[in-house]
C-alpha cells in the first residue's frame, strides 16, 4: 500500500451529486466571491478561502453537507489560518495578535446568516481531515468558551429576575431617575463587567470559576444599587452604613441564595476580581455603561471571536444551547422539577466532594495515628514533611498556571485534597488489616511513591471537580480540558504514571461513595495510562521489562477472585515462575531476523523459568484487556469473521507481551490498526488501510493523532502506514507470515476473560457493587412497551406505588425457586410469569421453563466469550512469501 494513501477518517453517505468536477468547482468559486464581496474580505482571505475550498472539496467529508455550507466553513478557516499563520504555539498569541483580525467570527456568522451551533456541526464533518493546528486549535477553544458563556447567560436571565424588581412604571415613574440607575441598565452592566471580567481572569473553561465571577460581579453593581430596585433580601442588606461590612454581607446573602460557599467566593473576590477591577476602573466614568461598553467593543475586534454582548439582544446567530446538565447523580429529585442546569450541576459535583469529606479533618485521624504507630518504623514524620513540600510544589505549580494572586486558591485546593488523602489512607489500611490479618505496615508506608501517587490522585480528583465544564456535544458536565488536565499533577509531582496506575483501582474501593463522574473520570486515567502514558521512554515499565527474567505474559486472573491491592503492586514480589509451552511453531517465540534499520526494536530474551514482577503482569493484563475490547469493537465494525478476528489478537497480544519495545513512544491502538491490517493481508482477507483508519475513527476512545503521528525513530513521526512499512513489518514480518494459508498456523492466544469486577459501589452499601449485564443467550425480551403486568412481573425502580408488595411477591418467587434446587416442590401456583413460547419455540424452551431453574441460570451465568478456532491451514507454500506494503 502506498504510503500517500489518505488516512482521513469519513462516512461514504453522499447527499449530493456532481456530474461535472470543473464545472462545480468553478460554480462554488462564483458563490465564494459573491459572499467574500457582501462580507468585505481582504485579498489574503479569499485567496486561501478559494485554497481551502478546493482542498475540501477533494475530501470524502464534502459530500456530507451542502455548498453554502462549504463556503462558510472554507471562509472561517480561512480567516482563522491567516490570523494565525505560525500556528497555536506562536508566543506572540499570549500577549494578543499584532493587528486586528480581518474579519471576526461574528461577522462571518451574520453575514452568512449561521449560528454557531450550525458552524460547530458543519466544522465538525471536518475536524479530523484537513484542518490545520491552528483550525483545531481556534475550533476547540472557541466550542469550549461558547459552551460556558451561553451556559451562564442562561444562569444570569434567571438570577437577575430573583435580585432586580421588574420594572414598574405606575408607582416608580415620579421618582427621578439616572438612566443609568435603571434595573435594565444595571442587568446589563452586570453582564457587561463579567464578560469583562472573565476575558482577563479566566484561564480555561472552568463553568464553576466562572459563576463565581459573575456572582462576584453582581456584588460589585449591587454596591450602587438603590434598595427598592431589588427583591427580598438583598433590599435589606442595603440599610448598612459600613460599606465594607455591606459588601462582605451582599456577597455573603447571594452566597446563601444560591447555594455557594461564601469561602470560596470571598476567595475568588479578593485574589482576582478586586484587583482586576481596580485595573479597569480608571478616572471618575470608569464604571460608566457607555465607558464599559466602548472598552469590550475593543477587546473584542482585538480577539476576533464572537460577540458576547450580543446574547443581552437574544441575537438568532448566538442562540443559546439546551441548558440541561443531563446528570444521573446528581439528579434532580423532584420529578416535576425543572432539569439541572450546567452550572447547577457542576456545583453539585463540588457539594457532593464536600459533604464526602465534611467528617474528615486535614490530619491524620486517631485511627490512622494508630496504625502508624503499630508500624515497627513510625511513618508520622516523613509523611507529615512530604504533604508540606508537596504543597509548596503544587501551590507553585498552580500559580504558573495562572498567576500570583491564586496562592489562596491553589491552597483551598490542596486543603481538600489532603482530607481525602488521609482518609483514603486509613481506608486502605483497615482493609489491608482485615485481608491480611497483620498491622505492621512499615514497608509499605515507607515508599515515596506511593504517598505521592495517592495525594496526587486525591488532587487529580479535586481539580477535575473544580475543573468540570460542559461538553456541548454530550449535554453533560465533564473533566474540562484545561490547563490542569491530567497528566498535568504527575508532571508537577515529578511522578512516574505508570506508579500513579498503582493506586487508581484501590483509590476507588477504599472510597466507595465517590460520586459517579468521579469513578468514571478515574477510570478514563487509566485507560490513559494503559494506552499511552505509561509507554514513554523512561517508563518504569521498561525498568520493569529489563528486570524480568521470563515474559511477562498475562495471567487470566478470575475477576471474581481478583483482590490485588494497591499494597501488593508497590511491593511487587519478584516471584519464581515457570512457563508452559504453549505447542508454538519453531518460530514463535523468537526473535525476528534483526534489519538493519535505525527503527528496528529489539525484543528481550526468552527462558522457561525465571522471576516475574507482579504489578508487571497485573499492568500488563489490563493491558490486554483494553486492548482486546478495543480490537472486537473494530473488528466488528469492519465484519471481520471470529476465526480471523482470533487470529489477529494473537498477533496484537504477542506485539504486547513479547515486543513491547515497538510501544516505546507510542499509542497501543497504532499496534492494532497494524495487526488488522497485516494478518487480514497475509491471510488473503485484504482490507485497505484507508477503510480500517476510517471504521477506527468511529470508535468512542479514537484519536486522530493515533494514525497521523506515529514515531518512526528519534523525533521523526509518519503516519501510520509509514509506521507500518518502515517499523513494524521489519519486526512482526517473520511472526505474521506464519499465519499464511500455506503455513502452520501457532497456537492462539487465549481470549480475555469477560470482566465481571465491581464497576462501581453504592454509597452507604458496605460490599455492594454495580456490574456490567451479562449477555443472555436467551431470545431478547419483549420491548417494555409491549410488555403488560399481567406478561411481566414488573418493578419500577423509584416508584412508590405498592412498591413494598411487589417487592415481596418478587422475594416469595425467588425464595420457592431456591427451595426447588434442593428438592423441595413449591406448593402455589405463583411464580414469576413469563409470556408463553409460541409453538414453534415450544419445544426448545421447554427445559427452561419447567422443573430445572438452576439449569436456566447457569446457562446465562456461562462465559459467553470468544472461542478459539479449531481449524488451521496447511504447512505448504513458500517460506519467502512477503506481506505486500
Amino acid at each position: 500500500m502506498s504510503e500517500k494513501e489518505d488516512t482521513g477518517a469519513s462516512q461514504l453517505v453522499p447527499e449530493i451529486s456532481v456530474d461535472d468536477n470543473e464545472s462545480f468547482k468553478n460554480l462554488i468559486d462564483v458563490d465564494l466571491e459573491r459572499l467574500a464581496t457582501a462580507m468585505e474580505l481582504p485579498k489574503t482571505v479569499r485567496i486561501k478561502a478559494n485554497s481551502v475550498l478546493e482542498s475540501l472539496q477533494r475530501q470524502d467529508e464534502f459530500k456530507l453537507i451542502s455548498k453554502p455550507s462549504a463556503i462558510v466553513c472554507a471562509i472561517y478557516i480561512a480567516a482563522i489560518d491567516v490570523r494565525m499563520p505560525y500556528g497555536p504555539s506562536d508566543p506572540q498569541l499570549e500577549i494578543g495578535y499584532l493587528e486586528k483580525p480581518d474579519i471576526t467570527v461574528t461577522d462571518i456568522l451574520q453575514k452568512s446568516q449561521t449560528s454557531v451551533p450550525v458552524l460547530f456541526k458543519w466544522m465538525n464533518h471536518f475536524r479530523d481531515a484537513c484542518l490545520s493546528e491552528a483550525v483545531r486549535f481556534h475550533l476547540k477553544h472557541l466550542e469550549k468558551e461558547y459552551c460556558v458563556v451561553s451556559a451562564l447567560f442562561h444562569t444570569h436571565e434567571r438570577l437577575c429576575s430573583t435580585i432586580f424588581k421588574e420594572e414598574q412604571r405606575g408607582d416608580t415613574s415620579s421618582i427621578p431617575l439616572h438612566t443609568e440607575n435603571c434595573v435594565t441598565n444595571k442587568k446589563q452592566l452586570c453582564w457587561l463587567l463579567f464578560l469583562l471580567a472573565k476575558e482577563r481572569l479566566l484561564t480555561d473553561g472552568q463553568i464553576v470559576e466562572a459563576f463565581y465571577i459573575l456572582v462576584c460581579c453582581y456584588e460589585y453593581v449591587l454596591r450602587t444599587t438603590p434598595g427598592f430596585q431589588l427583591n427580598s433580601p438583598y433590599d435589606e442588606v442595603q440599610v448598612a452604613e459600613d460599606s465594607e461590612r455591606q459588601s462582605d454581607l451582599m456577597l455573603k446573602t447571594l452566597s446563601e441564595q444560591f447555594d455557594l460557599s461564601y469561602e470560596e467566593v470571598v476567595l475568588v473576590q479578593k485574589n482576582s476580581v478586586e484587583p482586576c477591577f481596580q485595573r479597569l476602573f480608571q478616572g471618575e466614568k470608569g464604571m460608566e455603561l457607555s465607558t464599559l461598553t466602548d472598552q469590550y467593543e475593543k477587546d473584542y475586534k482585538q480577539k476576533g471571536d464572537l460577540n458576547e454582548l450580543l446574547f443581552l439582544q437574544n441575537d438568532p446567530h448566538l442562540q443559546p444551547l439546551e441548558q440541561n446538565g443531563n446528570l444521573s447523580s446528581p439528579r434532580n429529585d423532584e420529578p416535576d422539577g425543572p432539569p439541572i442546569t450546567p452550572v447547577r450541576a457542576a456545583l453539585n459535583t463540588i457539594q457532593q466532594l464536600k459533604k464526602i469529606l465534611s467528617s474528615t479533618k486535614d490530619e491524620p485521624s486517631p485511627e490512622l495515628l494508630a496504625h502508624f504507630k503499630n508500624c515497627s518504623q513510625n511513618p508520622l514524620t516523613s509523611i507529615k514533611e512530604r504533604v508540606n513540600r508537596m504543597e509548596t510544589v503544587f501551590i507553585n505549580g498552580f500559580m504558573q498556571q495562572t498567576d500570583r494572586n491564586q496562592a489562596a486558591i491553589a491552597k483551598q485546593r490542596y486543603v481538600l485534597a489532603k482530607r481525602l488523602y488521609y482518609r483514603v489512607m486509613e481506608s486502605m489500611l483497615n482493609h489491608e488489616r482485615e485481608r491480611l490479618s497483620q498491622t505492621d505496615f512499615s514497608k509499605l508506608l515507607n515508599i515515596d511513591s506511593f504517598h505521592v501517587s495517592l495525594l496526587a490522585c486525591a488532587l487529580e480528583i479535586v481539580m477535575m471537580t473544580y475543573g468540570a465544564s460542559w461538553n456541548a456535544s454530550f449535554g453533560t458536565i465533564c473533566a474540562g480540558d484545561s490547563k490542569f488536565s491530567f497528566p498535568w499533577i504527575i508532571k508537577t509531582f515529578g511522578l512516574h504514571s505508570y506508579d500513579f496506575f498503582k493506586v487508581l483501582e484501590s483509590f476507588i474501593k477504599a472510597e466507595p461513595i465517590l460520586t459517579k463522574e468521579i469513578v468514571k473520570h478515574l477510570q478514563g486515567l487509566e485507560k490513559k495510562i494503559l494506552e499511552q502514558l505509561a509507554w514513554t521512554s523512561e517508563s518504569p515499565v521498561f525498568d520493569a521489562l529489563s528486570k524480568t527474567e521470563t515474559p511477562a505474559l498475562p495471567v487470566e486472573v478470575s475477576p471474581l477472585s481478583n483482590t490485588v491491592s494497591s499494597a501488593d503492586l508497590y511491593l511487587s514480589p519478584m516471584r519464581v515462575v515457570t512457563t508452559k509451552s504453549k505447542g508454538l511453531s519453531p518460530s514463535y517465540g523468537q526473535s525476528p531476523q534483526k534489519v538493519s534499520s535505525p527503527a528496528n526494536e529489539l525484543t528481550s530474551p526468552e527462558k522457561g523459568t525465571g522471576k516475574r514482577s507482579q504489578s508487571l503482569t497485573i499492568f500488563l493484563n489490563k493491558v490486554c484487556r483494553l486492548g482486546f475490547h478495543r480490537l472486537e469493537q473494530l473488528t466488528s465494525l469492519l465484519n471481520i469473521p471470529k476465526d480471523l478476528q482470533h487470529k489477529i489478537w494473537t498477533c496484537f497480544e504477542f506485539c504486547i507481551t513479547k515486543k513491547t519495545g515497538l510501544l516505546k513512544n507510542r499509542h497501543l491502538d497504532q499496534l492494532m490498526l497494524c495487526s488488522v491490517y497485516g494478518i487480514c493481508k497475509v491471510a488473503e482477507k485484504e482490507i485497505k488501510f484507508k477503510v480500517i483508519i476510517r471504521t477506527y475513527s468511529e470508535l468512542p476512545d479514537a484519536s486522530p493523532n493515533v494514525y497521523r503521528h506515529a514515531l518512526i525513530d528519534r523525533g521523526e513521526y509518519d503516519s501510520i502506514i509509514g509506521f507500518y512499512n518502515r517499523v513494524f513489518m521489519h519486526n512482526m514480518k517473520g511472526y505474521i507470515l506464519q499465519f499464511a494459508p500455506t503455513k502452520q498456523t501457532p497456537s492462539l492466544s487465549p481470549v480475555p476473560k469477560t470482566i465481571t469486577s465491581p464497576v462501581y459501589s453504592i454509597p452507604s452499601r458496605r460490599n455492594f457493587y454495580v456490574s456490567p449485564l451479562k449477555d443472555s443467550p436467551f431470545k431478547a425480551p419483549q420491548s417494555p412497551s409491549n410488555m403488560t403486568p399481567r406478561s411481566r412481573q414488573l418493578y419500577s425502580f423509584g416508584d412508590l406505588t405498592g412498591s413494598n408488595e411487589k417487592l415481596q411477591r418478587i422475594n416469595e418467587a425467588m425464595s420457592r425457586a431456591k427451595n426447588g434446587t434442593t428438592g423441595t416442590t413449591p406448593k402455589s401456583q405463583k411464580r414469576l410469569r413469563f409470556d408463553p413460547p409460541a409453538e414453534s419455540e415450544s419445544a426448545s424452551v421447554a427445559v427452561t421453563t419447567s422443573e430445572s431453574p438452576t439449569v436456566v441460570k447457569k446457562v446465562k451465568m456461562a462465559d459467553n466469550s470468544l472461542k478459539p478456532p479449531t481449524g488451521t491451514g496447511e504447512s505448504s507454500g513458500d517460506d519467502s512469501q512477503e506481506i505486500p506494503r
